[in-house]
């Protein structure tokens, strides 16, 4: 009940924020301190009205999602598997380890231009770049969810003839979730924030937020470019929320 009682003050915590922050905003709009090639809220609200009832930003929807969504899964899936054998195994660990230390502080926007020479303007440029940014987060959570397991659950198991497969798949990996959900909770958020990045490099097929934003701001249209990032924010913040749900039902033991 305490637990029903906290979302929902959070909740209303969250409205009251948006709320007063898009008051500011149109006040703001309607003095002479703010710049006369921002829009206003009313404007943008228009333009993504506009953009819903064409249909218009389904299409960049979709395509975005897909670049975005299919980078997070492989991100979810190749990052947890080797993080999870990299925090339990120690050889697989130490080969890691110094790997990580070199490559996690290197700018992965850098690598852009590698990717490009490879495949071209494609997305698997795209996707590799979102997967390069992502993966690190959920790599490194996973690896310190499963190191930071407590030593006493392993050596009962190890005295009770437990395999190690076993003691990985029924004490390590339900043990490390909650830092897994962490750094998936990352990875996820950076995904949006790259597929933005990705999208910008242009497109043949003229789809995705991303296109559309650096489109709009092409013809000067302000209004066009904070709609198109609005809808960018709606999407991380309902995966953002679904991903709470999951791990709220999968980790119902650590409530």
């Amino acid at each position: 009940m305490a637990n029903g009682g906290s979302i929902i003050k959070f909740t209303l915590y969250a409205v009251v924020e948006v709320i007063l922050l898009l008051v500011l905003w149109h006040v703001f709009s309607l003095t002479e301190w703010f710049p006369v090639y921002l829009s206003s809220p009313t404007e943008v609200f228009a333009e993504m009205g506009e953009l819903l009832f064409t249909g218009e930003v389904f299409a960049h929807v979709q395509i975005s999602l897909y670049r975005s969504l299919f980078s997070f899964v492989l991100v979810a899936v190749i990052g947890t598997t080797l993080g999870i054998l990299a925090g339990f195994f120690k050889p697989i660990g130490t080969f890691f380890d110094p790997l990580i230390s070199f490559l996690n502080p290197v700018p992965k926007i850098a690598l852009l231009p590698v990717f490009l020479v490879w495949f071209g303007v494609t997305d698997t440029t795209r996707i590799l770049i979102i997967f390069t940014s992502a993966f690190f987060p959920a790599f490194i959570a996973t690896i310190d969810g499963a190191r930071n397991v407590n030593q006493l659950y392993l050596w009962k198991a190890e005295n009770m003839g437990a395999k190690p497969l076993t003691i990985l798949r029924k004490i390590v990996l339900p043990a490390a979730m909650p830092k897994i959900f962490d750094g998936l909770r990352v990875a996820l958020a950076l995904c949006f924030v790259m597929m933005f990045s990705s999208e910008m490099i242009g497109t043949s097929t003229g789809k995705g937020l991303g296109f559309l934003i650096l489109n709009a701001d092409s013809f000067g249209r302000t209004d066009l470019v904070l709609a198109a990032v609005f809808y960018i924010m709606i999407l991380g913040f309902l995966f953002d929320r679904l991903l709470i749900l999951v791990r709220h039902y999968v980790l119902w033991w650590n409530r």
